[in-house]
């Protein structure tokens, strides 16, 4: 019998921990950079040799989280400048520089593995794109 689909929260949890958002199992990551082609415990596919630009997704995921602590250190200046003397602009740019640069690498693999929640979330609510090979899965293309 085939087991119930996790929802989306459940499954964006799992991803934000690095885990398949099928399964919920770990070890996805052969290292910081390179993801495996198949989950360790459920062998979801991640991503198929015919979808070229597929983690696209995972760009923009952390392109708007990278985007949206920007935002905030932006922010956190004007608030700043607004309740007392202006803090040192110089500082505020620097660490703004710095966490533009270094933060998307450190979440690197986390917006990869929520893009993959995403996409499987898409996947479990049409059931014309289901059809990512694995224990659980069907056949690519079986249900159109």
């Amino acid at each position: 019998m085939a087991q119930k689909p996790a929802g989306l929260m459940k499954m964006l949890f799992r991803g934000a921990r690095r885990h398949c958002p099928r399964c919920g199992s770990g070890k996805l990551f052969e290292s910081w950079f390179k993801m495996k082609e198949r989950c360790p415990g459920c062998d979801l596919q991640f991503e198929g040799p015919a979808e070229e630009g597929f983690f696209l997704g995972a760009f923009t995921v952390n392109f708007v989280v990278t985007s949206g602590l920007l935002l905030l250190t932006m922010f956190g200046y004007i608030v700043a400048s607004a309740v007392g003397d202006p803090p040192n602009l110089v500082r505020w740019v620097v660490v703004a520089v710095l966490g533009s640069v270094l933060f998307p690498i450190f979440f690197y693999p986390f917006a990869r593995s929520i893009w993959v929640a995403f996409e499987l979330a898409m996947h479990n609510m049409d059931d014309s794109l289901k059809g990512r090979r694995g224990a659980q899965g069907h056949a690519r293309g079986a249900g159109r």
